[in-house]
């Protein structure tokens, strides 16, 4: 007496299923290593890329922080000066003692002369 092994006949569906998955399988372990290092080639370089615009762009935040402050400052100053100006004006009652303490002011502060003078500059330093 022969014993036959038998097996459960298949499908038609299941065979072909079965056919399309070893050649799923079989593409994706020919694609999958080469397409999963170019993917994470891709992603490294982009995390730097992003990593290096966001250190730039944290320098520059902090330079215009900086020229901000400084800015401020100047505004701050010159409010001041105004708001002195402002008082010595309102104090000195007429147009002409203003004028007076307006020439005396850009002659001592801003280094201005008037037409036809002449200034003599002490090089020496003494």
């Amino acid at each position: 007496m022969k014993l036959r092994c038998t097996e459960k006949p298949q499908t038609a569906a299941k065979k072909a299923s079965r056919g399309t998955e070893k050649a799923q399988d079989e593409g994706r372990r020919f694609l999958s290593r080469p397409v999963l290092v170019l993917i994470a080639l891709v992603a490294v370089a982009f995390l730097i890329y992003s990593m290096i615009s966001i250190i730039s762009i944290r320098s520059q935040i902090r330079e215009r922080k900086a020229e901000l402050d400084d800015l401020n400052e100047q505004i701050t100053v010159q409010e001041i000066k105004n708001a002195d100006i402002q008082k010595l004006y309102d104090s000195t009652g007429t147009d002409s003692d203003f004028s007076t303490l307006a020439e005396q002011i850009a002659r001592d502060d801003l280094d201005y002369i008037k037409e036809g003078e002449r200034v003599f500059v002490n090089v020496a330093g003494d």
